[in-house]
Order: C-alpha cells, then sequence, then structure tokens
C-alpha cells in the first residue's frame, strides 16, 4: 500500500478551526457590548451629576440677582444698607449643596450691591465604604 504524500489533515480539523473562531468572535462581541454598557452607565451617571450642579447654579444665581435687587430697592428707599455679608445654600443632590457667601455694600459703578466671594460645593454626608470583605491576607 502507498501512503499519502500530503499530509494528515482531517475533514474535521476545518469545522474545529471554524468553530473555534466564531466562538472567539461572539466572546470578543460580549466583551465590547458590556464595556459599551458600561461606559453609557457612568456617562449617564456623569451627565446626572453635571446637571445636578448646572440646575443649583442657576437657582443660586437667581437667588443672588433677586437679593441683590432687593438692596438696591433698600438703598433707594432708605439710603443705606443694614446687612453687610449673607450666605445662600442650595441643594445639589443628596449628598452636596453649593454654599455661596456675599458681601453686600453700596452701589458701585455698575449699580450692583452683591460680590460673591464664596462659591463652592460641599458635601453634607460621608459615603459608606464597604470594607466587609478583606482584600490582603495577612
Amino acid at each position: 500500500m502507498r501512503r499519502r504524500v500530503g499530509g494528515n489533515l482531517n475533514i474535521g480539523t476545518s469545522s474545529l478551526l471554524l468553530i473555534f473562531i466564531v466562538l472567539s468572535l461572539v466572546s470578543f462581541a460580549v466583551l465590547s457590548l458590556s464595556s459599551a454598557l458600561n461606559d453609557k452607565r457612568v456617562t449617564m451617571s456623569h451627565l446626572d451629576r453635571t446637571m445636578a450642579y448646572y440646575e443649583a447654579c442657576n437657582e443660586a444665581e437667581r437667588q443672588v440677582r433677586d437679593m441683590d435687587e432687593a438692596y438696591i430697592q433698600e438703598y433707594k428707599e432708605n439710603g443705606t444698607i443694614s446687612v453687610e455679608s449673607n450666605e445662600i445654600t442650595v441643594p445639589v443632590n443628596d449628598t452636596q449643596t453649593l454654599d455661596i457667601k456675599v458681601v453686600v455694600h453700596e452701589p458701585d459703578d455698575k449699580g450692583s450691591t452683591v460680590d460673591v466671594v464664596k462659591w463652592k460645593i460641599e458635601n453634607i454626608s460621608v459615603p459608606q465604604i464597604d470594607d466587609s470583605i478583606s482584600l490582603f491576607v495577612p
């Protein structure tokens, strides 16, 4: 009997190779989808925090404007302003507030009676860290 010279490549090897390639492509597709969904979740969380911050800033600006108009009216009526400084606190979300401190003075060249000297986000609660699982074994 004569042996074949071409080699011993069985017919099933190409099927196994095709199955391996398809499984690899499917696993990479699932990993890509998982990564994209995680990125979307993080982006939406960042968007929510940013929107809450800007809404708090807008509300604080309205309060400072209203305060300035009230002090201008008081100055026009009395010729003097009775308060020298005020603080405003606007909630941003459940864990943060926007704290603003303004100094009140007589109207300046622009006609404003209020100067903002502090505009800061303050944490009102500390997040609880879950340390129930020991990561390092002594």
